[in-house]
């Protein structure tokens, strides 16, 4: 499958050496080395029928201008919304809002919503209150729990700074604001959509007995 690459930087996993060396010989050496690893890295993209599987070949920092230079492959094989979670999820968690929320927006703009929706599990409460947080402070992460416990133990840790600290939120929401709702091993999560998120009164989070 001929994959558009463009721009892809073929970046190596973690366990091959990407410095120099003063030697001119081993630097040569470690040249072809990386040239070696180049192709067997772009034989095997080429050589996956599933944009899905090929974005995972790749190094994780390549995945997501993968997904822009294929994003009609990803569509056309029923596996655009699929890989938009995947790439959302390596960054983004209710406790941790990882790169560009104008990225994530539109990721999921391009998304169908009903087949988004579809790979989550049944929103089953008409109202809720979540709890998000970030270490860097930024409220209006699309990432959210409806898990009280989870957010009071956060809540507890934050309060050392030496354990990072961190600003922790809630905000009320209903059914229709959710875009996707994913159960994970340690939290729920609930993606909300950025249409609410962007104008949602958001409150400081208040711990129980207070």
């Amino acid at each position: 499958m001929e994959w558009n690459v463009e721009e892809v930087v073929f970046l190596h996993p973690p366990d091959v050496y990407t410095g120099s060396f003063d030697n001119a010989k081993m630097q040569a050496r470690h040249e072809r080395q990386m040239q070696d690893k180049f192709e067997q890295i772009k034989n095997a993209i080429q050589r996956e029928t599933d944009p899905l599987k090929a974005m995972k070949i790749l190094h994780v920092r390549d995945h997501l201008q993968f997904f822009r230079n294929n994003l009609v492959q990803f569509r056309q094989a029923g596996r655009l919304e699929e890989a938009v979670l995947v790439l959302y999820g390596r960054f983004n968690s209710p406790f941790s809002s990882g790169g560009d929320a104008g990225v994530w927006n539109e990721l999921f703009a391009v998304c169908d919503p009903g087949r988004l929706h579809a790979l989550g599990e049944p929103v089953g409460f008409a109202s809720a209150t979540v709890y998000g947080g970030s270490v860097s402070g930024i409220k209006r992460s699309l990432s959210w729990t409806p898990d009280r416990q989870r957010a009071e133990g956060f809540a507890e840790r934050w309060k050392d700074h030496s354990m990072g600290g961190g600003e922790l939120c809630e905000v009320d929401i209903v059914k229709a604001d959710v875009m996707v709702y994913l159960g994970h091993r340690h939290e729920d999560e609930v993606i909300l959509k950025p249409a609410f998120i962007n104008v949602a009164e958001i409150r400081p989070f208040r711990r129980s007995g207070m």
